[in-house]
């Protein structure tokens, strides 16, 4: 029984394009078809593959009268075939950046709340100050976000705290306040402040899927043995401005969101007193001081 190839060893004999061959001749099942999307003739490719075979020890393609498909141990080797190739795009995509001046990419993921909020005009002195310095922002829950950086798919967060946050690192980020937003014309706008409760007669548009404001009113509702009567669900804080302008009902957002997207709308917002009203948006990350230099420089820049 032959000795399998040690890591080193099979590191030197793995060829990227012999992998990415190996695709094209799955894809497309016949290593002829293959050969002429790759330019070799189907004799270099077939070779390739027969090479690849012997390293792995065991049959990749199973040959048939109309082509070729992939082994069991085939599939396997597809699946982290198109992994290695896409870790090499990613590679290559990341040194174009540097070859085009940009000096780090900083991944960020972040909620409703802050991007609306907050980070526009953080981002805006950050970058000002680092041009060289790409920021990737991508808009998430609260939860995906935690999760994002959990599984290493944003370098930092910024979050309402959760129990998906749990075990990252944090630091303080900015302090929100919640206000009941609503048509001018609305019966509750007489008010300068109210309690919650006060607002559960009236119909509500919620955020969908795990906003943890969202789960905040619905546990509120509950604590009073009042019903959350939520008759829209929206994606978005600019969302529910436009159905609260339409008259479909009222929600619950951060001061600093409706001063930006439904102030301009001509919409009112009355302060909540309720005590999970002010709240904290954290910044968390795996271990800040892993992240890359990009990413500490910009945590120094919104941390101050």
């Amino acid at each position: 029984m032959s000795t399998f190839a040690s890591s080193r060893s099979f590191l030197r004999h793995v060829d990227l394009s012999t992998l990415d061959l190996f695709i094209l001749t799955c894809q497309s099942g016949s290593i002829a078809r293959a050969a002429a999307q790759g330019q070799l003739v189907a004799s270099a490719v077939s070779k390739r593959i027969a090479e690849l075979e012997s390293l792995a020890q065991t049959p990749l393609l199973q040959r048939h009268a109309r082509g070729v498909r992939p082994t069991a141990a085939g599939e396997l080797l597809l699946r982290h075939a198109h992994a290695i190739l896409q870790e090499v795009e990613d590679l290559r995509a990341d040194l174009s950046e540097y070859a085009r001046g940009v000096r780090g990419v900083v991944r960020l993921s972040a909620n409703a709340s802050a991007v609306e909020q907050f980070l526009p005009e953080d981002i805006a002195a950050f970058m000002k100050e680092h041009p060289d310095i790409r920021i990737d922002l991508r808009q998430a829950t609260s939860r995906r976000v935690a999760q994002a950086v959990r599984d290493g798919e944003a370098d930092l967060g910024i979050c309402s705290p959760s129990d998906e946050a749990g075990g990252l690192e944090s630091l303080s980020y900015r302090r929100e306040r919640m206000v009941l937003v609503m048509p001018r014309s609305h019966p509750l706008a007489e008010h300068q402040q109210l309690a919650y409760e006060q607002a559960l007669d009236h119909a509500q548009i919620g955020l969908r899927d795990s906003s943890i404001i969202q789960e905040t009113l619905s546990r509120a509702a509950q604590s009073g043995r009042r019903m959350l009567r939520q008759r829209i669900e929206v994606d978005s804080l600019s969302a529910m401005c436009r159905m609260i302008e339409c008259d479909l009902g009222v929600g619950v957002m951060p001061e600093g969101a409706y001063q930006s997207v439904g102030r301009p709308r001509q919409l009112h917002a009355v302060p909540l007193t309720d005590t999970w009203a002010e709240r904290t948006l954290n910044l968390y990350a795996v271990s800040f001081a892993e992240v890359s230099v990009a990413a500490r420089r910009f945590v120094a820049s919104i941390s101050q």
